[in-house]
């Protein structure tokens, strides 16, 4: 991905810098915690080593390093492109322990023709696709985000039921995220319960009509995400004829800092969740400059703190 380069070093210089703390493991308590993506150019420096770094953790990829820190990850760029089967034996190669959630492609969430038909050929795709992950027991879910424009219809809703039915199928699991407030109904709620079809809750900014965050279950797994409370650049403005403007101004949509009242918010929602599911998957999606990781450390200590004070 684009991102902001850093200035290289001075040849001969050594570079500074230290790792953030590593974060409880939650595993015994049935969470997940990662971010949406891993692979950011602002990292570097912040959450990855820097450039020129020679120290224990810089001859590493990102995703190597990443998953010292997470036991779970987001795959976005399966949103853009599909991806082949090759792509994720490569995931599983570079990994031991991680567990990854895939976005669907975007002529899933963001189709103009509402055709379950299809919905379910690119979905048949995903499905074999992700089969190397799957069969490592290193999937989580899919997830379907669809925009916060779409409003309900029963049409709609009959299309996502017979998209995700593919997947559960092959015995995949399906999330569904949605952003309009239109979705919030006993209807939707009980549909995806019938299907055995998962609801991601979600984090965004007070937009107008914005689904509220929630700690709904309707399937045995839990999943929450966090896409931070930028109001001001929800919307992206100016230009984004090249990928650079594209980059700056996905960041300035996603750049943002929840605060630590927030986030113990947070852990409550989470202990809430985990009271109706077998398993809690929680992803920071605010990546800009790496306040995602940030974001999500802090989460789980908080979490840990609570859930420790439970049990005393």
């Amino acid at each position: 991905m684009d991102g902001f380069e850093l200035i290289s070093e001075p040849e001969n210089t050594a570079v500074q810098w230290e790792p953030m703390p590593f974060p409880p493991d939650l595993g015994k308590h049935r969470y997940l915690f990662g971010t949406s993506g891993y692979h950011f150019d602002d990292w570097i420096g912040t959450f990855n080593p820097p450039r020129g770094y020679k120290g224990e953790f810089g001859n590493q990829d990102r995703l190597q390093f990443y998953q010292r820190y997470f036991p779970f990850v987001e795959i976005n760029n399966t949103f853009y492109r599909e991806q082949d089967q090759g792509y994720f034996e490569s995931l599983c190669k570079r990994t031991e322990s991680l567990t990854y959630s895939v976005k669907v492609n975007r002529e899933i969430s963001h189709t103009r023709t509402w055709k379950a038909e299809e919905g379910e050929q690119i979905m048949l795709r995903n499905v074999q696709a992700v089969q190397p992950i799957s069969e490592a027991g290193k999937f989580y879910s899919f997830l379907i985000q669809l925009g916060d424009f779409v409003r309900y219809d029963k049409r709609k809703l009959d299309y996502l039921t017979s998209v995700s039915e593919v997947a559960l199928g092959a015995s995949l699991d399906v999330h569904i995220e949605f952003r309009h407030i239109s979705w919030h109904t006993v209807d939707t709620l009980q549909t995806l319960k019938d299907q055995g079809i998962g609801i991601c809750n979600t984090d965004i900014p007070r937009i107008k009509d914005a689904f509220p965050l929630k700690s709904y279950a309707t399937n045995s797994k839990g999943y929450i995400r966090y896409s931070g409370r930028n109001l001001e650049n929800w919307y992206q403005k100016g230009p984004r004829d090249t990928s650079k403007q594209r980059t700056e101004s996905r960041n300035a949509r996603y750049d943002y800092e929840y605060t630590i009242t927030e986030l113990e918010d947070f852990a409550l929602g989470q202990i809430a969740l985990t009271q109706k599911t077998d398993l809690v998957a929680v992803a920071y999606n605010n990546h800009y400059s790496g306040q995602a990781v940030r974001n999500a450390i802090q989460n789980m200590q908080i979490l840990n703190a609570k859930l420790t004070e439970q049990v005393s």
